[in-house]
């Protein structure tokens, strides 16, 4: 671990410089990482796999993330920011490198057995080891908060909250098109995309100064007995977890939904079940162009729109509107699946639903991030935000493979049924709250 030595150290004061190289080096990391996204629930259907094991698959990377984000923050403590960054992104280039190899393995048209499972055994590996070496994102936030004042801590987060936006936007599409050229070439991208992103952070990336006063840590279990004990935060984490729930088996079935209901909306001239592999392996493209569409919808509401509903409703309201507003897109996408598979007419709704997804999804997320960092004490932000975090990423463990269950037993509009029912249940739980503690955001965090 000698990268740390060839660096200068950051200065403490909100520099540009170590922003910016921070800013390029998690935008290029998630560029690969939404890549491999939209391929999936494609490349999983050519080899057989059930909507049990893509959900399964999905829940692989954020089980890797909730269990090892803490080891890799301790780490950085102990040894810096910048190796872990940097041996972290190393990994994750050799995680696509699989997944790239596994997927210039794809069996012949009509193989089953020791071939494909062989196959889908190295495709679980490679996102085994992406969430493993992925879980230092959360190193990236303390670098942020080891090169800021509290001044401009918040707009140098908003830095990370943006890369990640950008990359999940951008990554899916240049996978669908990627694909393509080959099966194998997506992961090949993303592993070179990861290593770019490393030689980068090599040579650009300073050591940060950590020997400035900071908050006082807590133990977790303190931390979770205070969450439970208090509402005024309990309740917000409650939806949180309700929210990601959904959202995560949207991501992991959305596509497996389009390839039963609308084939032909995905390059398909039959349902799936019908389809030869390489027209599956064909529809990545248009599941890529799909989620660039959700992505630059919700960019755009949660670069420059957010900002003035906050000042108008505040986060409280926003966390009734924006559960309700997905919950709506939800029910939409999941009534035309159910009473207008194949039409036209069906795909409209499926469009408008898809449409107004990104709505609900931009308010939401802000306002509930905002109402943590608010009912939190002061001196504990990064503790409770670092909790919110987890709940998200425990949540991304539970969603999809709830709802690849229930695909398999009830069919393709059930898990947005599912979903919606989660968001409607915290919204009604969103406005209890707004009821019962809105007016005490005006007297700062809870005790």
């Amino acid at each position: 671990m000698n990268a740390s030595a060839a660096a200068p150290v950051a200065p403490k004061g909100g520099g540009k410089s170590p922003l910016i190289a921070i800013f390029l080096t998690v935008f290029i990391d998630l560029l690969g990482f939404g890549i491999v996204i939209p391929l999936l629930p494609v490349y999983t259907k050519a080899y057989g796999a059930s909507e049990v094991e893509l959900g399964l698959l999905f829940s692989a990377f954020s089980l890797m993330q909730f269990l090892f984000a803490p080891m890799w923050g301790r780490w950085s403590d102990r040894i810096g920011r910048r190796p872990i960054l940097i041996g972290g992104l190393f990994g994750t280039a050799a995680s696509y490198a699989l997944f790239a190899v596994a997927n210039a393995m794809l069996p012949p048209e009509g193989a089953t057995g020791g071939s494909t499972g062989f196959v889908m055994a190295l495709i679980f590996a490679s996102r085994f080891l992406a969430g493993f070496f992925g879980a230092n994102i959360s190193t990236a936030q303390a670098y942020i908060a080891d090169v800021t004042t509290q001044e401009n801590r918040a707009k140098g987060m908003g830095l990370i909250g943006a890369a990640f936006g950008l990359g999940f936007t951008v990554g899916p599409l240049v996978g669908g098109e990627l694909s393509v050229i080959g099966t194998w070439v997506p992961g090949a991208a993303a592993a070179l995309f990861s290593l770019a992103s490393a030689t980068f952070a090599w040579f650009k990336l300073p050591e940060p100064d950590r020997h400035s006063p900071s908050t006082r840590a807590i133990p977790q279990g303190t931390q979770v007995r205070h969450v439970l004990a208090e509402p005024r935060l309990g309740v917000v984490y409650v939806l949180i977890f309700l929210s990601v729930v959904a959202w995560a088996g949207f991501e992991a079935m959305f596509t497996r939904f389009g390839l039963a209901a609308f084939p032909t909306k995905f390059g398909l001239e039959h349902s799936i079940d019908r389809a030869t592999v390489a027209q599956v392996i064909d529809s990545a493209k248009y599941t890529g162009r799909y989620l660039f569409f959700i992505g630059v919808v919700s960019a755009i509401i949660q670069g420059g729109l957010i900002r003035r509903l906050v000042k108008r409703y505040g986060e409280v309201g926003l966390s009734v509107a924006g559960p309700f507003f997905l919950a709506v897109s939800f029910a939409i996408v999941a009534w035309a699946g159910r009473f207008m598979p194949g039409t036209e007419e069906g795909w409209m709704w499926v469009l408008i639903g898809c449409g107004l997804m990104p709505l609900g999804f931009g308010l939401n997320n802000p306002a509930l991030n905002g109402l943590v960092s608010r009912a939190a004490p002061e001196d504990q932000q990064g503790a409770y935000l670092g909790l919110y975090q987890s709940t998200a990423s425990l949540a991304r463990v539970v969603g999809p493979p709830l709802t690849g269950a229930v695909f398999k037993l009830l069919g393709p509009a059930w898990p947005f049924v599912t979903g919606a029912g989660l968001l409607f249940l915290a919204t009604g739980i969103a406005w209890w709250y707004r009821g019962r503690f809105g007016s005490t955001f005006a007297r700062g965090p809870a005790a």
